[in-house]
Parts: structure tokens; C-alpha cells; sequence
């Protein structure tokens, strides 16, 4: 029995939180139920650290391609202080735009 009212709980949690509602809302709904209180708390801990893994998983190839262009950024900077001294402008902008992407899509 108590098996099942976990599992109505996160259901019903996870449809609300996909729906867009907060946190509090969930909680209210959920009491409504009569859910135990300890076990709201633990289904709401649960899908927010789920919906953070999630979001990790969708920014880490954006932050791995923010890597590669850094690094694509010092090896044309080394190529080029060879080739042509007097050509920075090209890998300070790909080092500096790879920065910038990384720092946008870090993994939290």
C-alpha cells in the first residue's frame, strides 16, 4: 500500500512539474492527498536534482565544443606566431568566443 502512494506521488509530482508549476504548488497538491509530508519533500528533492542532471546533459556538448574552440584558439595562436607574426586578431577572437561559451554552458 504504501509502495502504491509513493508511486501515485511522484507520478502526479512529475506531471506537475513538467507542467511548469513550482515547487510550492507541488507540495499543496500533494497535501491535499494526503500525502506524508516527509515523503513530499523527499519526491520534490528527488525531481530537482533530476531536472538539474537533465539540464547538465543537455548544456555539456555545448561546454565540450566551447573547449575544443579554445583549444583550436592556442594551437592557430602557436601556428600563426610562426607563420604570420602579425596575425592575432583571429585566435584571440577564438580563444575569447570559447571562453565566453564555456562560461555560458558550464555544467552547474
Amino acid at each position: 500500500m504504501e509502495e502504491e502512494v509513493k508511486r501515485k506521488a511522484y507520478l502526479e509530482a512529475s506531471r506537475l512539474k513538467n507542467a511548469g508549476h513550482d515547487n510550492e504548488v507541488i507540495y499543496a497538491r500533494l497535501e491535499k492527498q494526503d500525502v506524508p509530508t516527509e515523503l513530499i519533500k523527499k519526491i520534490l528533492i528527488n525531481l530537482t536534482v533530476q531536472k538539474v542532471h537533465d539540464v547538465n546533459a543537455e548544456r555539456k556538448p555545448f561546454f565540450n565544443l566551447a573547449l575544443a574552440k579554445i583549444g583550436i584558439g592556442v594551437a592557430l595562436a602557436v601556428i600563426c606566431m610562426f607563420v604570420a607574426p602579425g596575425q592575432t586578431i583571429l585566435p584571440i577572437g577564438l580563444i575569447a568566443g570559447g571562453i565566453v561559451a564555456a562560461a555560458i554552458n558550464k555544467p552547474v
